[in-house]
């Protein structure tokens, strides 16, 4: 041991941590990034390295973060390393730990190609490198040798059983693989030394120093950090408990034996390694070798790399042929489609317009241009235009791109900008730098066809999905933190229920905010250590995922700009990259995002359906988007399915405006939000609208700016055109006022303002009519929505909204389809095509096809067909193969059928659901005889199968000998029962199709005012609601504290939901569930209803027969009293009024009178008001009245308004 036992009186030595876990070590690191550098910066650190596990995830986080705390950054990763020749073995799970840091840039690059092929090709169980790959790449890495797991310290770690049971040999062979290393790295490989106490590391401590003189390498100090305090040492056992899944009193779980994994000073360091002072010494050495200086945030955009094979298409004549990127041959080819692609669009629009549209499009071209845009429009419009020619559905555009015409000459967008005043420079500002941003919706269903085809396009190592990272948040670390101090369940539950539903709420704030939570740790075992434990992780990275959409796409391989993770379900060609998207920019990568909207699916599939069904092609271009019968569906409240408002909400939002022109549809879709709601902007919207209020405008300038709006600023796009026309703003100037007065930073604003100010009085306006029209524009600009958004989205509004109205069989049946596989979705849109006098038809052999489908039956109603596709155990291949084989005019019978298809494909388990389902029922068989039948008819569909794959050898025609083979069906007439029919329909189905066991109490059951279990979903807060239906099953049980309870399957005419049972109803339950009669029946269920932290439970209060509910007085649904902190979700009921009757001739009512009625009393009603009455409606025809009495209390001047316009 070195002489230099002791310390003299001198300032400690300067250290710098080398072997450190961050966050990003997922569910082991406990190190927060923030607090990381803030305690370094106080301990006077001047530097220090991340090591996270297997990964480099926070890379460029810890870059920035250490940077702006004034430290230098030392980028590096403790890999995992394997032995074998190829990096792919899998003979062995070895995995030796090393560190490697980047010196320099090249060290950088090597790091992040290293850190790739580890999850590419060497993941097994970790992502791991071996000797040859880490030999190619060591240029400008430094390499130390890790914790008691590096290949060295095993090696000399004989104390250790394990090791040497798993071929640890000692000192010799760790003395070669040192060798190696040096061999390798030279002067820049380290031996690690790291004393925590550890026995381990005591056996091994003297034989690393002699390993060090023996062969002259140097020696560092490291601490292998886990957590940033020493009191933080029990808060990371219990992540890691969370990572492993094991409870923290399970006795052979994974622990520390010490508590030293903690972020130590340059005083404990040197004091730990008194007797080896150049061990520290040398962890400056290191920080000095490393000098890597990052180029972040300045990102080059992408160039095209099939220009060349685009000019050789259209005969393009390019400025540098030879380069393969080059931003001038993508100008040129760029250029050339948007004006093609714009004269295709004209044919669409006045020819009296053409110029204005030429002149905008060669605007947006020459700021493209200037930008060095044009490579990533061609790139967008290139898979865009392959996944439209493969007959993937595109949506017509989102977000901001929907402003710009060049988007739409391309046909990456399918809105005209101009009708409706959407404007480029929301979409690229040229007086702000800053990368495009365009959304792609996809139809779902093929949405990964488009990411296939990009990836084959340009190489799966130059395009990657974008990592994310599931974080420990408020509920959910005290859900993981109580799971591993095993707190039972309800309790844990509790716990987390009592963290408010706020977004980005933190523990501390919850705690401030919920005096509860202080009164639940004071009370509950345990409390106090889950919520000390749960506040020292919260923040922390969970674990890793994929982001829904994002996609980057480089001119080079990914990895020199960012690692690259493979996900374990992922094949080698779909990867990952390892950077989160906030950081994607700083290394010089733009993200698309490939959405998947289901509305596509639907309006592709509807459209199909009318080409199919009428042979017509529905061209959107040519419909008129001011349609007055599609307004009526909107208005109507009937707009289930119809895309963005089919909520109550919306539907209540519709019969107040009045939608009636596709300007108004896009102002639904931006006003229905808190914001603008609560403002009084939407009743401002409405009231001028219908001539209730008059429209104002601070200048005559702003008509034409705010007049489809009526006076009210709806859009950014209107701020922005407000401050261009008063201010004198360019269009990119005043999207910088937008974007200020959106972050509401004051000192930018004041300047902002003060040019506005300038410019109004420059160009005559009033400045101080300009000074408050700024005022008011920075109130509603937080409210302000993005109009190409909206625009673009109504247009899908539109188009699902034409459908229903003109082709509704179609639609609905489109709608099925999308949600097949969702039993509530498919009940609630049964409901509909009921309303809608379709009809639901079992699948057909002869006539269904895969989806649903629509017919028109001989009395000339519409009905829908059940989708083969939707059956359970009816796959594709054999939908497929019944559709090739099935002749144009049907298989004329049984036998025919299978003699046709292919057994393999259809085989007995899918005969079978096609039997039960009704699939045969017109061949005259009851579905009973077809099952007994089934074996039969199987094994001839074999034989002639047999006799297919021989036929070549047969002296005899084939159809000769399969006409010889038929099935004698034994003729069974008697049919399945009812109940045992249904089941097997709702078995296979989901759902019941032919009727329905609640069908015969029909009668009784429509009398009633219920709830139905499809609007759960709606039911917010606490209440009660009655339900109707029979108990399907119903369980009695007993709790831990000794008490009966039971769990109770109720079905309506719907679906089934579960209900719990409380002992006080248990018994009654019980000996009503087991006589069978009584179980047969019936029964209204008054139930308590509870939506709790996105949880819905049932409760039963009381269970009701039938004939007792209609005099009950119960209602449908009742809401409880909500606490302060939670928003109403009703309005409670008036109180009592003497009633003020206005009588009404039947003959002279029209649907537009009682929405005039309606509008007046509402706009009217104050219950406050001193001698106020309630508004009754008397409506008389021959020989009867009907008396409607309304929600409103009105004046006696209201009533003689009514009655003078309308009665008199």
């Amino acid at each position: 041991m070195s002489q230099n036992a002791q310390i003299p009186q001198n300032p400690p030595l300067q250290f710098t941590h080398l072997h450190l876990h961050t966050e990003y070590s997922l569910l082991d690191g406990a190190n927060k990034l923030k607090e990381l550098a803030k305690t370094l910066k106080e301990q006077g650190a001047t530097s220090v390295a991340m090591t996270d596990h297997g990964n480099m995830f926070g890379a460029i986080d810890f870059y920035k973060t250490m940077k702006a705390e004034g430290l230098k950054p030392i980028i590096g990763i403790e890999a995992y390393l394997h032995n074998g020749e190829e990096l792919n073995d899998k003979t062995t799970k070895q995995r030796f730990h090393l560190c490697l840091y980047a010196k320099n840039q090249t060290g950088y690059e090597n790091l992040m190609y290293l850190s790739s092929q580890s999850y590419i090709q060497g993941f097994y169980y970790y992502p791991r490198i071996n000797k040859n790959l880490l030999k190619a790449h060591s240029e400008g890495l430094i390499c130390s040798s890790a914790c008691l797991q590096g290949e060295i310290n095993w090696h000399l770690n004989t104390n250790n059983e394990r090791n040497v049971r798993f071929g640890a040999k000692g000192y010799e062979i760790a003395r070669e693989s040192a060798l190696w290393y040096k061999e390798v790295f030279g002067d820049d490989f380290y031996l690690e030394l790291m004393r925590h106490g550890i026995n381990d590391q005591l056996f091994i401590d003297e034989q690393v120093v002699r390993l060090a003189k023996e062969l002259d390498i140097k020696l560092i100090a490291t601490n292998d950090t886990h957590y940033t305090f020493k009191d933080r040492a029990k808060a990371q056992e219990a992540l890691m408990c969370i990572n492993m899944g094991v409870k923290l009193s399970d006795k052979d779980r994974l622990k520390h034996s010490v508590s030293e994994f903690y972020v130590k000073t340059a005083a404990q360091m040197s004091e730990l390694f008194a007797d080896l002072p150049e061990a520290i010494l040398n962890t400056q050495e290191v920080a000095q070798k490393c000098d890597l200086e990052l180029k972040l945030g300045d990102p080059t955009p992408p160039n095209f790399k099939f220009a060349r094979e685009y000019a050789k298409d259209y005969d393009l004549a390019l400025p540098e042929p030879e380069k393969e990127f080059s931003f001038a041959n993508d100008d040129m080819v760029f250029e050339y489609l948007c004006r093609k692609g714009l004269d295709e669009r004209l044919k669409f629009i006045d020819e009296s317009k053409h110029g204005e549209y030429k002149e905008r499009l060669e605007r947006e071209i020459n700021i493209i241009e200037k930008m060095k845009f044009s490579g990533y429009m061609l790139i967008v419009q290139n898979f865009i235009a392959m996944a439209k020619s493969k007959d993937i559905a595109v949506g017509p555009g989102r977000g901001s791109a929907a402003g710009s015409l060049v988007s739409y000459a391309l046909k990456i967008t399918d809105l005209d900008p101009l009708p409706y005043n959407l404007l480029f420079e929301r979409f690229l500002n040229p007086e702000r730098v800053s990368m495009p941003d365009i959304d792609i919706d996809f139809c779902q269903n093929k949405r990964d066809e488009v990411i296939d085809y990009v990836i084959e396009k340009y190489g799966f190592d130059k395009v990657a999905q974008v990592i994310t990272f599931n974080k420990l948040l408020a509920k959910g670390v005290i859900r993981d933190v109580a799971r591993i101090f095993d707190m039972p369940l309800n309790e844990a539950d509790e716990f987390a229920k009592l963290i408010p539903d706020e977004l980005k709420i933190t523990l501390e704030d919850a705690y401030n905010k919920e005096p509860k939570i202080a009164e639940f740790i004071q009370t509950h075992q345990n409390a106090q250590e889950i919520w000390d434990y749960a506040l020292a992780l919260e923040g922390l990275n969970r674990n890793a995922g994929v982001h829904a959409a994002g996609l980057v796409i480089s001119n080079e391989s990914l990895w020199k700009k960012t690692p690259l993770f493979r996900p374990t379900k992922n094949d080698e060609k779909h990867l990952v990259t390892q950077y989160a998207k906030d950081f994607l920019e700083d290394v010089d990568l733009i993200k698309f995002d490939f959405l998947g909207l289901k509305t596509l699916d639907v309006i592709d599939n509807a459209v199909k359906l009318v080409k199919r069904r009428y042979e017509k092609d529905l061209i959107w271009e040519q419909i008129d988007l001011n349609d007055a019968k599609v307004y009526e569906t909107i208005q109507s409240g009937n707009t289930l399915g119809i895309f963005q408002i089919e909520s109550s909400g919306m539907q209540a939002l519709n019969a107040r405006l009045k939608p009636d022109c596709f300007e108004d549809l896009i102002a639904v879709l931006a006003l229905y939000r808190p914001g603008p709601l609560d403002s009084g902007m939407v009743d401002d919207y409405i009231d001028i609208k219908h001539g209730r209020k008059k429209v104002s405008y601070a200048f005559k300038e702003l008509e034409p700016i705010l007049k489809d709006t009526y006076g009210v600023i709806v859009y950014q796009e209107q701020v922005m055109q407000i401050v261009q026309t008063i201010g004198g703003f360019t269009l990119g100037g005043a999207d910088m006022v937008r974007r200020a007065m959106g972050k509401k930073k004051r000192e930018i604003l004041d300047k902002l303002k003060s040019e506005y100010l300038q410019g109004a009085k420059k160009q005559g306006f009033d400045t101080k009519k300009a000074d408050d029209l700024f005022e008011l524009i920075l109130k509603f600009a937080e409210y302000g929505f993005n109009k190409s958004h909206s625009a673009a989205y109504a247009l899908v509004a539109f188009q699902t909204a034409y459908l229903k109205t003109y082709y509704p069989s179609e639609f609905m049946a489109a709608l099925l389809t999308s949600e097949q596989n969702k039993v509530e979705k498919v009940a609630q849109y049964i409901e509909e095509i009921k309303r809608m006098n379709i009809k639901l038809l079992p699948p057909n052999i002869n006539k269904a096809v895969g989806e649903f489908s629509s017919i028109r039956l001989d009395d000339g109603s519409e009905a829908i067909l059940y989708g083969l596709g939707a059956i359970k155990s009816v796959g594709a291949p054999a939908v497929t193969n019944l559709i090739k084989a099935r002749p144009k005019e049907g298989f004329a019978s049984i036998d025919e059928f299978m003699a046709k298809i292919d057994p393999a494909k259809i085989n007995k388990r899918t005969m079978e659901s096609l039997i039960k389902t009704g699939a045969f029922d017109e061949y005259g068989f009851t579905r009973k005889c077809l099952i007994e039948n089934l074996p039969a008819l199987c094994e001839n569909s074999r034989k002639i199968a047999e006799l297919k794959r021989s036929a070549d050898n047969s002296l005899f025609g084939l159809d000769e000998v399969v006409s010889t083979i038929k099935t004698t069906i034994v003729p069974i007439k008697e049919e399945y029962g009812l109940k045992e029919k249904l089941d097997y329909e709702k078995e296979i189905l989901g759902f019941y199709l032919s009727a329905h066991p609640l069908d015969e109490f029909s009668e009784q059951i429509n009398k009633l005012d219920y709830f139905k279990s499809l609007n759960f979903e709606q039911l917010n807060g606490s209440g009660q609601v009655l339900c109707i239906g029979k108990i399907e099953d119903f369980k009695a049980l007993m709790s831990k504290s000794g008490k009966r309870y039971a769990k109770m399957q109720v079905m309506d005419f719907y679906s089934s939901f579960p209900v719990v049972v409380f002992e006080r109803n248990v018994e009654e339950l019980e000996e009503l569930f087991k006589d069978e009669q009584k179980r047969a029946l019936a029964y209204a269920f008054r139930l308590n209803f509870k939506r709790d932290d996105g949880e819905f439970s049932l409760m039963l209060n009381e269970v009701m027969e039938l004939d007792k509910v209609e005099h009950s007085g119960v209602k449908a649904k009742t809401g409880f009293r909500a606490r302060a902190s939670e928003k109403k979700e009703f309005t409670p009921e008036p109180q009592e009024f003497e009633r003020s009757i206005i009588e009404l001739n039947l003959s002279r009512l029209d649907k537009e009178r009682v929405y005039e009625i309606y509008e007046i009393a509402r706009t009217s009603h104050n219950p406050n008001l001193k001698g106020g009455k309630k508004l009754v409606l008397k409506v008389a025809c021959v020989d009867s009245c009907l008396f409607y009495d309304t929600p409103f209390v009105i004046s006696e001047q209201v009533k003689e308004q009514i009655e003078r316009k309308f009665v008199s």
